[in-house]
């Protein structure tokens, strides 16, 4: 069951988006970097820096001739709110010139690149079926040409931006197949969640907003019932002949301004089939954690630290010239500190300049200081990140802290490798919903889970203790055992028949995967083994009940996984 308001339930965001909306959009920038995060203004602003004229604008008078006759610089200054929230109204002072000119370095995309290059440096290993129609999803999933990997890397990439990335699976009226969707938290703007019978907790309903434009914004509204594509009109320029012809024109009762047009499509599953993947751990329902919430943070402290060096350097290492009004007057205004200059003053009478002008600027020393607390920040920043700086390596005397670094990058990328693992083998079987056709129990998806080479070292130590600890379990309980494996007949005839030649009588049944019926020796499955082992005496009979045989084929699967990852054929 929808919202009975529909439109106010497209139209205003939930709660939680409301109180993460700025986190996730700093977030994104300072992984974006360049002109994102410079259009962002994140470079923090004193009032200086809007009085202050930046020196890339100047002016100059001439006379008749084409002689100079004057100099000014001009400065662009917010005379009202509605002019400061026009960023055009800095373009011209020096707030402007330090977005120009101060540098970002994106720390926050680096330490996710490190993320992403561990997690996918050695692919993950599906076993899929062999059909044309899982092939051809397989090389372009989302209908934008990008393959499983390419995919799986961008959700891995921005579930690390914001804690948390929508995905969805859905089968469009006129698509072959179903086609998976990622969808940032920014984009996923009202959502709602209840409890079912069963006392678990499940989607109700959520709106992805698609398109928003200056004259319409395009919604995708999911419920149980229908999936529904709406279009919100918000300028009177807008034209519905752009509209699909599909769309309907709706109007909510009482409401004059609440009008849309929306396109209803039935959702013939009875299920949304969107699922949140959390980098790690859920805060909220939508809303995930992620250390770039600290990082991003720590990197916009380090941008505006560098923009106060810049301040420091363009005041300090250029001196003013301080010049008495009379000596001004005498030059018409026009009064430089550039080489070559020529500054008219009054006639000594006494021997004593008759002028006063001097050079100052103010101290570099705090030039110092703001160097210091910018390497702390990255220190710090290195050690929310988990990754290993120079500096670090440098000051150890001993591997202790490094190891301890590494096992919790190690932890944290296998977390990430787990979350993804589990949410693509989830979207696989909304996938097989779609197409009405019953998952291979065969299909699996798994996801490298070694990084580094003391993790290898590791796995493999661990795989010998396993194998040791199976060759244990065989010399302690199957010492002087045969194993044999029951014989099966498809009549009671022959079951009875069998059993008569062992010495006894009687048959019993069972029904095997296919639900056919098989017919085995004797009343019991007990009677028939005492009747083997009576048969060959001084030989105990024991039957294969497939426990060594599950741990031998994971040890082997787990072995393969581990060549397929240290060999250098791993990235088809």
């Amino acid at each position: 069951m929808a919202s009975d308001n529909l439109y106010k339930f497209i139209t205003q965001t939930h709660p939680m988006y409301q109180r993460y909306e700025d986190a996730w959009r700093l977030n994104v920038k300072s992984y974006w970097g360049g002109p994102e995060y410079k259009n962002g203004h994140y470079l923090k602003r004193y009032a200086t820096d809007s009085s202050t004229p930046s020196d890339i604008v100047r002016t100059q008078e001439m006379d008749s001739d084409g002689a100079p006759t004057g100099r000014y610089s001009q400065a662009v200054i917010a005379n009202s709110t509605s002019e400061a929230e026009n960023p055009d109204y800095m373009e011209n002072n020096f707030y402007a010139e330090k977005l120009d000119q101060v540098a970002n370095y994106p720390y926050t995309r680096l330490y996710i690149s490190e993320y992403n290059a561990m997690l996918f440096n050695s692919l993950p290993s599906r076993t899929l079926p062999d059909d044309p129609d899982i092939q051809k999803f397989s090389n372009d999933c989302d209908g934008e040409g990008n393959s499983l990997n390419e995919f799986w890397s961008m959700v891995d990439i921005y579930t690390t931006v914001f804690g948390v990335v929508w995905v969805s699976c859905i089968k469009y009226t006129d698509s072959e197949y179903p086609l998976w969707k990622w969808h940032s938290p920014l984009d996923v703007t009202n959502w709602s969640y209840k409890y079912n019978n069963k006392g678990e907790l499940e989607l109700k309903e959520i709106v992805i907003r698609v398109s928003d434009e200056p004259e319409l914004q395009i919604y995708q509204h999911i419920t149980q019932d229908v999936i529904e594509t709406i279009y919100v009109p918000v300028s009177e320029d807008f034209d519905p002949a752009n509209l699909p012809e599909e769309a309907v024109y709706y109007q909510e009762t009482g409401q004059e301004d609440a009008e849309y047009y929306k396109i209803v499509q039935e959702n013939t599953l009875g299920d949304i089939y969107v699922r949140p993947v959390y980098q790690s751990n859920k805060i909220y329902n939508g809303v995930g954690h992620t250390n770039i919430f600290d990082i991003a943070n720590i990197q916009r402290s380090i941008y505006s630290l560098l923009g106060d060096a810049y301040s420091c350097f363009t005041y300090g290492s250029h001196p003013v010239n301080i010049i008495d009004s009379e000596t001004a007057d005498m030059n018409d205004g026009a009064i430089s500190a550039e080489p070559g200059a020529v500054i008219r003053v009054n006639a000594s009478l006494t021997g004593t300049p008759a002028y006063v002008y001097e050079f100052r600027s103010p101290s570099l020393d705090s030039i110092t200081e703001i160097r210091e607390f910018i390497n702390q920040n990255i220190e710090k920043m290195n050690e929310v990140a988990m990754i290993r700086s120079d500096e670090l390596l440098k000051s150890s005397r001993s591997g202790v802290q490094i190891q301890q670094m590494d096992s919790k990058l190690d932890a944290f990328v296998r977390r990430k490798a787990i979350s993804l693992e589990n949410a693509e083998y989830n979207m696989w079987q909304m996938w097989y919903a779609w197409m009405d056709t019953a998952m291979p129990e065969d299909l699996s998806v798994s996801y490298n889970r070694v990084y580094t080479q003391k993790g290898l070292d590791q796995e493999i130590s661990e795989v010998n203790k396993i194998m040791s600890l199976l060759t244990d379990y065989q010399d302690r309980f199957m010492q002087g055992t045969t194993g044999f494996t029951a014989e099966q007949f498809p009549t009671q005839e022959q079951a009875e028949a069998r059993a008569q030649q062992l010495g006894g009588s009687g048959s019993h049944s069972h029904t095997d995967e296919n639900g056919e019926t098989i017919y085995m020796p004797f009343s019991t499955h007990e009677q028939y083994e005492q009747a083997l082992e009576s048969q060959d005496q001084g030989v105990d009979y024991e039957e294969d009940t497939d426990f060594e045989k599950d741990v031998r084929e994971q040890l082997r699967e787990r072995m393969k996984q581990l060549l397929s990852s240290t060999s250098s054929n791993n990235s088809l």
